[in-house]
């Protein structure tokens, strides 16, 4: 099952870390070592925990704990510049007048706390994880108020004042083109290919075992058993902590066709039978049905798997293609990926480069139309067939045509901005501290 709105979850826990800026009870004496102003603009003033909390968001966003010295003396200098900027801009909206509506504000509120409750998997789950953080829903909610209106401003002022018009002719972008081509990275070498992915299976033992804890649950259920409490304490999957809620999630969403079709037969309210799948076996409740969104809790029973049979199946599947199998029709009688094997399997064009090793590694020197050794993983193998290269090149001007015209616009940008901004500076009071003032 994919991943849930990874984006999602990253803005919630970002507006986390920005809540817990906030000072708790008991807590004004670190305050009063983090909340320095380092700079102000105009009447407003900037806090050394604004540029910590920004500072956290992006080692977020670069997936690391801390950077080198150096480098984090830069980023957190252009973290200061980058919000001086942007209150500068906030406050010469507000002097030109420009106003948001409060409707506005409250709806854009709504849709993002909504967003986070189903994406962490429900109100039960995002109260739990508000309470780990320290920090009530009207906080959260406030700083959300607070950034959603400056960043409306900003867009106000930057549309109103016409900073975001720069138009691209062909003749740019040939000529952007031209001047550039040295300086743009290559298309990256390419691999065509066509797999058959054969799931882990389970041993007749493990299965049968599985199946009566599911028959069990199943009765307590039937008997009057609360679904979410029944999966805190049973399921064995990673929402069970959270009542085996998936939160609020389009079908597609699932890419598990078994678990999906299951689904589909459900009405409100309405527990599945047990559903086999790849994860194990799982009893779904269909909660509630918003718009093209359906709200989901599920237990899970695993199965231990027999990997030695399930090599030895796909080893024999690979074997007859090697010994004159077609690999298509092969695909569309064995392979569980739903997506490719109505397709004989086909995969497409994969850039060399993202790859992982050890998956590289097992096609390296295969030429078109061969067969590569197995490739086992967790959920199971994997049999490939490569059926053609690219080598790495230049990328020609219709490849390059739309980034070269974002290119263009960004510079444009940028620069019309950065001219805005000095001016603005030369319009309001600025009083940024020192280094060993900050």
């Amino acid at each position: 099952m994919k991943g849930l709105k990874r984006v999602v979850f990253a803005a919630f826990f970002v507006a986390l870390s920005a809540a817990l800026s906030l000072p708790a009870e008991g807590e004004e004496k670190d305050r009063e070592v983090i909340d320095r102003v380092v700079a102000i603009v105009q009447d407003r003033a900037l806090l050394a925990s604004d540029i910590e909390m920004e500072y956290q968001q992006l080692l977020m966003q670069l997936q690391k704990t801390s950077l080198p010295a150096s480098e984090e003396k830069q980023k957190r200098e252009e973290i200061l510049d980058g919000l001086v900027s942007h209150l500068l801009l906030v406050v010469h909206a507000e002097k030109l007048g420009i106003e948001v509506a409060e409707e506005r504000i409250e709806s854009e509120v709504d849709r993002i706390l909504n967003e986070n409750i189903r994406a962490i998997g429900g109100r039960d789950a995002l109260d739990v994880e508000l309470a780990k953080a320290g920090i009530t829903l009207e906080q959260l909610e406030s700083q959300w108020r607070e950034k959603i209106r400056a960043n409306a401003l900003i867009e106000s002022l930057k549309y109103r004042e016409g900073l975001m018009n720069e138009k691209v002719t062909e003749d740019d972008i040939r000529k952007y083109y031209r001047e550039h081509y040295n300086e743009f990275e290559k298309r990256p070498g390419t691999v065509s290919l066509a797999q058959i992915l054969i799931y882990m299976k389970a041993e007749k033992s493990a299965e049968e075992a599985a199946m009566a804890k599911i028959a069990e649950i199943q009765k307590r259920l039937e008997e009057g058993a609360d679904f979410a409490e029944t999966a805190k304490s049973f399921s064995e999957g990673p929402s069970a902590k959270y009542g085996g809620s998936l939160g609020f999630l389009k079908l597609e969403d699932l890419d598990n066709p078994r678990f999906e079709e299951a689904v589909r037969k459900l009405t409100v309210s309405e527990v599945s039978g047990p559903v086999m799948t790849e994860h194990g076996i799982h009893l779904i409740k269909l909660e509630e049905v918003s718009g093209d969104e359906i709200k989901l809790r599920h237990i899970l029973i695993k199965i231990d798997t027999d990997v030695d049979a399930t090599r030895a199946m796909a080893e024999k599947i690979r074997e007859d293609i090697i010994n004159g199998a077609d690999f298509a029709e092969m695909a569309r009688l064995y392979s569980e990926d739903w997506s490719t094997k109505e397709d004989g399997g086909n995969i497409g064009e994969i850039a060399v480069n993202r790859l992982p090793a050890f998956f590289l590694e097992s096609i390296q020197g295969l030429k078109a139309g061969e067969i590569a050794p197995l490739v086992e993983e967790e959920k199971g193998f994997r049999i490939i067939k490569v059926n053609g290269w690219t080598e790495e090149r230049p990328f020609n001007l219709d490849e390059a045509r739309e980034r070269i015209r974002d290119l263009i616009q960004r510079e444009s940008f940028m620069k019309t901005f950065e001219d805005y901004v000095a001016n603005l500076k030369e319009i309001y009071h600025v009083d940024i501290k020192s280094e060993e003032e900050r």
